[in-house]
């Protein structure tokens, strides 16, 4: 009797229903349905067997079996008995083919191929799929186009990407002339993921993207899976984490367990790279006893190898005593065993790797007698390797180098991670990917610092600084192309967000509400991602050196340069006059970071007309308490009797440096960077060549300021109104001269490129000013909080404010807090007064600042970025 799901149900036995009954099976399993299939395809078989073995009923056998196979292998580890019963077909067929069908040998080629491809066994693999190709003009049309497909995937895994990049473009072909819709998506996404292979990032995503258009419906978890592994070599982790989250549940749900364990690797190493050491070991034990089970010795493999990667992070986070040289020990004959063990099998990739973990661990307890000798056995890195294996091949080998006593030798395996990681980030147009990619050079920049704390010299850790934040934090201005569809998004979240300003009160439960945050959600993540398909170049990446800072500051008697940073969670600063360098060691970091933190807290509540007095009283007592503490933290950096220039990133860039009392009335400028300073450190008393001053809507007193502003200067422009819109304001900041904008502003924490300024037609976010053009050389934003940025997992700053400094404007004042309107409207009028009279615009800020706090006995939260123009 035939399940209810099984050909039976739809009529008499016959060729064509049992056909159509195949059909469906075949779209089960091509699906990533495994289970649902087998369900079909048992009753199937056994009504097959019901019917004279016709070449029609002999062909539906073998194809059934086929599928079956591929089923019992994904849902059991094996092909079981279906797999012998081919072979049996086959001695069949070879002894009287007129009886057979002509498709056979490559279909059976083709699946033991596939099978072996599926369990990593790749030369293998190639063997049965060369077969199948070689009698690939016997072989169905559907059956052709699949083992084109397979062969490409088992290409592009052996890095033979023109071979690869061949059969995906043949499957392509004859899956579109045949009308396979399933098979011509798969063959374009996977030329996608070829360009991911060839490093080619943006071209990947775009390609994958066209690919899913070819398909209704959500997205195919394999193609999610890919497309995590593109989002994770770019460095967007967090995005990568979810993506692979969402294939997991997919593959969850029809019990395809080997993909379930691929996606558990992808979430280790994601864990790994945002320092999750528990989750990552987490992920990475499951997957390798999921692979386990299933006696997929290649990825158990590969699986082990990302555990013992882990651990070599978890033991290095651990105090150097006897118990962590004891793991250390451990681990190296752990990684020992896994090397010989893939040198046997011939998975030399794999083998580099565990190399690499038994080496550090052996460094880190001290036992490499020659180090030099490995060293020159290692050899060169594979430029073909994923740039996170890149770089831990040029740190190995500069540790290597360390231990060997040869500093210089050291800092060239340095550098030259860096040149990999800067070409890296170089093909990315979107400043979203841009930022992300400095995720993999933490381990390399942390080396750096410390070969350059080894020195004794100070000019030296400022020169490690300026060449980590060269190639991490440094991005070349880019000219995306003109995208119809993004902008399109943009309008649509524009509309959303000011339609929504109703409901932004409500109960966060209210469904209304939900909807409409989940629509922006979307939207944003439909714009980034549309980002990441922009091809970027390579640009002005040069670090700017002690020498040069000494010699600038040489004609600035009075001032000096602080460059600042965490490292080992230690607080390291350069303190730089025109005469003196010296290296400051002010204790861990961790506490000062929390400081910053409260402080900024008391600032949100201070500023809330909204909170009881008696509240506001408390924080505003607390916040005293807290600038005090950090003053007393950073005392020996802050003495500078005139103008302090600040280079820090990450949230030291957020510390209230301005509002401390030591710099009460001296000119304070937070830098991102040293070259950035070096730079734009303009002549002073230059006047601007033109002022415009625009009011977004909803502020009492905008209007009154931008017009108080424009009359200061000549021909001065003041944008009120209707006129102040968002394409007016990209346009302004899009050419030369001074920009003022009072308006709402919004920072973002979790999404900053999606941080705001709001303007009569709706909010402009920093995302749009991702583009090259023209820039101003000052940007005054009166607004709240868009000083302020988010750290990404790899130590990048990103917000309104970083983003303008990013496209090239040469200084930015703006509020790392909430800034009262009236307060806005007393110090930013009288900033201007100030820059009209010639003085620099640090010194002008610092001097309205400290009148206003004079007369009011608070202190604006308002911040120097950039340099003083």
């Amino acid at each position: 009797m035939s399940d209810p799901g099984g050909p039976a149900a739809a009529g008499p036995l016959t060729v064509d229903v049992l056909a159509e009954a195949l059909v469906r099976a075949e779209t089960e399993n091509a699906e990533g349905r495994p289970t649902r299939a087998r369900r079909r395809l048992r009753p199937l078989l056994r009504d097959l067997e019901s019917l004279p073995g016709t070449p029609d009923v002999v062909r539906l056998r073998a194809r059934a079996l086929v599928e079956l196979a591929k089923a019992d292998f994904e849902t059991r580890g094996a092909p079981g008995p279906a797999l012998d019963e081919l072979d049996a077909m086959l001695v069949e067929h070879e002894r009287d083919p007129s009886r057979g069908w002509a498709g056979l040998v490559p279909a059976v080629a083709g699946l033991r191929g596939l099978l072996a491809l599926r369990a990593g066994r790749q030369h293998e693999a190639l063997h049965w799929l060369d077969e199948a190709v070689a009698s690939i003009d016997d072989a169905d049309p559907i059956d052709a186009c699949r083992v084109l497909l397979n062969r490409g995937v088992l290409h592009s895994d052996m890095h033979h990407v023109s071979l690869s990049r061949a059969d995906y473009a043949e499957c392509a072909r004859r899956s579109r002339r045949a009308g396979f819709e399933l098979l011509t998506f798969k063959a374009e996404h996977n030329l996608g993921y070829l360009d991911f292979v060839a490093g080619n990032l943006p071209d990947a995503l775009a390609r994958m993207e066209a690919a899913a258009r070819i398909l209704p419906g959500p997205p195919r978890p394999t193609a999610l899976l890919d497309r995590a592994r593109v989002l994770l070599e770019a460095g967007l982790v967090g995005v990568a984490d979810q993506t692979l989250a969402e294939a997991a549940a997919s593959f969850e749900q029809h019990r395809r367990v080997r993909d379930v364990a691929e996606c558990e690797l992808g979430r280790a190493e994601c864990a790994l790279l945002r320092g999750d050491v528990a989750a990552a070991r987490r992920f990475a034990a499951s997957a390798e006893r999921r692979f386990r089970r299933r006696r997929e010795d290649a990825w158990v493999v590969r699986a082990a190898l990302l555990g013992l990667q882990v651990d070599a992070v978890a033991y290095a986070q651990a105090p150097p005593d006897a118990a962590t040289r004891t793991l250390w020990a451990g681990l190296s004959r752990r990684a020992g065993r896994l090397e010989a063990m893939c040198r046997a099998s011939g998975r030399t990739a794999w083998e580099v790797g565990a190399a690499y973990v038994r080496i550090e661990a052996d460094l880190a307890r001290g036992a490499l007698d020659d180090p030099e000798a490995l060293l020159e056995q290692l050899g060169t890195v594979r430029g073909s390797d994923p740039i996170a294996v890149r770089l831990h091949g040029r740190w190995i080998r500069a540790k290597l180098a360390q231990a060997a006593g040869d500093r210089a030798r050291a800092a060239r395996f340095v550098h030259a991670g860096q040149r990999d990681l800067a070409l890296h980030r170089s093909r990315f147009g979107s400043l979203d990917l841009r930022t992300a990619g400095a995720v993999h050079g933490r381990a390399l920049a942390s080396l750096d610092v410390e070969l350059a704390l080894s020195t004794g010299r100070a000019t030296a850790l400022l020169d490690a600084a300026e060449r980590i934040r060269a190639v991490i934090g440094g991005t070349p201005r880019v000219n995306p192309p003109s995208d119809p569809e993004s902008a399109a998004l943009l309008s649509q979240l524009r509309r959303l967000i000011d339609d929504s300003r109703g409901i932004v009160g409500r109960a966060s439960a209210d469904p209304q509400r939900t909807r409409a945050f989940r629509e922006a959600q979307r939207l944003k993540h439909e714009i980034l991602a549309r980002s990441w398909h922009e091809r970027g170049e390579a640009g002005d990446e040069r670090p700017g050196r002690a020498s040069e800072v000494r010699r600038l500051l040489a004609d600035r008697p009075g001032s000096a340069l602080v460059d600042i940073g965490v490292h080992r969670g230690e607080l390291l600063a350069v303190a730089v006059t025109a005469h003196r360098t010296e290296l400051h060691r002010l204790g861990p970091a961790a506490d000062l970071s929390e400081l910053v933190r409260r402080v900024h807290a008391d600032l949100e509540v201070t500023a809330n007309p909204l909170v009881p007095a008696e509240l506001r009283e408390v924080a505003q007592r607390a916040l005293r308490h807290g600038l005090a503490a950090i003053e007393a933290r950073l005392a020996p950096l802050l003495g500078a009797p005139d103008e302090l220039v600040v280079v820090a990133t990450g949230w030291l860039g957020a510390l209230p440096w301005s509002m401390l009392a030591a710099r009460s009335g001296r000119p304070t400028v937070v830098a991102p960077s040293v070259h950035h300073w070096i730079r734009y450190t303009g002549t002073v008393g230059a006047m601007p060549g033109r002022v415009t001053a625009a009011a977004g809507p909803g502020l009492r007193h905008a209007d009154d300021e931008v017009r108080e502003v424009a009359a200061l200067w000549p021909d001065g422009e003041a944008v009120v109104g209707a006129d102040a819109t968002v394409a007016r304001m990209i346009a302004l900041l899009g050419s030369p001269g001074v920009v003022h904008l009072a308006a709402h502003g919004r920072h973002e924490p979790d999404n900053p490129l999606f941080s705001s300024v709001r303007l009569a037609d709706g909010p402009l976010f920093a995302h749009e000013l991702d583009a090259g053009a023209q820039t101003p050389d000052l940007v005054v934003l009166s607004s709240c909080e868009v000083g302020r940025a988010s750290v990404r997992a790899g130590g990048e700053a990103l917000g309104m404010a970083s983003v303008l400094l990013r496209r090239g404007v040469g200084c930015v004042v703006a509020a790392i807090a909430p800034l009262p309107d009236e307060t806005a409207r007393r110090v930013m009028t009288r900033t201007h007064v100030l820059l009209r009279e010639g003085a620099p615009v640090a010194r002008a800020v610092a001097t309205a600042m400290a009148e206003d706090a004079e007369r009011t006995g608070t202190v604006a939260p308002l911040m120097c970025f950039g340099a003083p123009v």
